[in-house]
C-alpha cells in the first residue's frame, strides 16, 4: 500500500514532505506525492514543483512517485472539491494513509472556499495526518 501526500506551491509543503518521509520510513511504505491543479494542463509553476519534488526524492530513502493531477470541475467550493478529489485518488491508489498540509483561512475563507483538510478528515477511511502551517519540529 501507499501513503498519499498532497502538496501545493505553499509554505507548508516542505513540512508535509518531511512528515510523509518519516511516516514512510517508519511504516516501510511508498509515497504517492500529488499536486492537484484546476487547469486541464499543468502550467509552468506546477511542472516546476513536480520536477523539484522528483529531484528531492531522487536520492531519498523512500520510494516516491510524484504526479500532477487535474481537479475536476464542479459546483463545490474549491477546498471541498480538492478534498473530494484527494479521497477519490486515495481509493484509486490503494492508500493506507494520507498526509496533507493546512493553512488557516479564517471563517470567511472557509465559508467561501471550503476546507480541503476538513473534507478529507470527515470522509477518509484511512488515517489522516494534517501538518499545520508554521515551523516544523525536528
Amino acid at each position: 500500500m501507499t501513503i498519499l501526500v498532497a502538496i501545493a506551491n505553499d509554505s507548508v509543503s516542505p513540512a508535509v514532505i518531511d512528515t510523509a518521509v518519516r511516516l514512510a520510513d517508519g511504516l516501510d511504505e511508498e509515497l504517492y506525492v500529488v499536486h492537484l491543479v484546476d487547469e486541464d494542463t499543468a502550467d509552468g509553476t506546477a511542472m516546476q514543483l513536480r520536477d523539484e519534488m522528483r529531484d528531492r526524492f531522487r536520492d531519498a530513502t523512500v520510494v516516491a512517485t510524484v504526479a500532477i493531477e487535474h481537479v475536476g470541475r464542479s459546483a463545490m467550493r474549491s477546498g471541498t472539491r480538492i478534498g473530494n478529489e484527494l479521497l477519490e485518488l486515495a481509493a484509486d491508489v490503494d492508500v493506507r494513509h494520507i498526509v496533507m498540509g493546512h493553512e488557516p483561512k479564517g471563517l470567511a475563507g472557509r465559508i467561501r472556499e471550503g476546507d480541503a483538510a476538513v473534507a478529507v478528515i470527515d470522509a477518509a477511511n484511512v488515517p489522516v495526518t494534517i501538518v499545520p502551517e508554521g515551523p516544523a519540529d525536528p
